[in-house]
């Protein structure tokens, strides 16, 4: 088994700092609005919330499933038809 002593580790926050988390909803602007800005917080935030409530509750879902249920949310609460 491995000493935890021993391991080197680096850590860094890729989300915000390395990906640019807006530039979906920035790709999409004429389609949404000129809030795109508004609406890419929303979303993002929406994101971060599914993953921790679904965390605390034990509930493992997948990353992409947790974007596309924070992305239906931010359409609906912009009243954007994603069809």
């Amino acid at each position: 088994m491995t000493n935890i002593s021993e391991l080197e580790v680096c850590v860094f926050d890729a989300y915000g700092t390395l990906f640019d988390v807006n530039s979906a909803a920035e790709s999409c602007k004429e389609d949404i609005g000129s809030n795109w800005e508004e609406f890419a917080m929303l979303w993002r935030d929406k994101q971060l919330q599914y993953s921790w409530l679904r965390t605390l509750m034990g509930e493992y879902i997948a990353f992409w499933q947790v974007t596309q249920d924070a992305l239906d949310y931010a359409l609906k609460t912009f009243n954007i038809d994603d069809k």
